[in-house]
């Protein structure tokens, strides 16, 4: 699954996870005025452990932007 996340800084990432909910890549910091469908970002697990303790400090929450085609 593939989904927009918004840090408390106001940054916005696609997180990857799978069927069991375990994170498995990121990408971003994106643009909000810019973003495209999920699936069309190229994950990487560099920022993998970042993402998962700012999820644990409640300093991420998850964002459904209207995309712009």
């Amino acid at each position: 699954m593939k989904t927009f996340w918004q840090h408390v800084s106001g940054d916005i990432y696609a997180i990857e996870s799978d069927s069991f909910g375990h994170l498995v890549g990121v990408a971003g910091p994106l643009r909000l005025d810019r973003l495209r469908d999920p699936s069309e970002y190229n994950y990487h697990c560099g920022l993998v452990s970042w993402i998962e303790k700012a999820v644990a400090r409640r300093q991420l929450h998850r964002i459904n932007p209207v995309l712009k085609h």
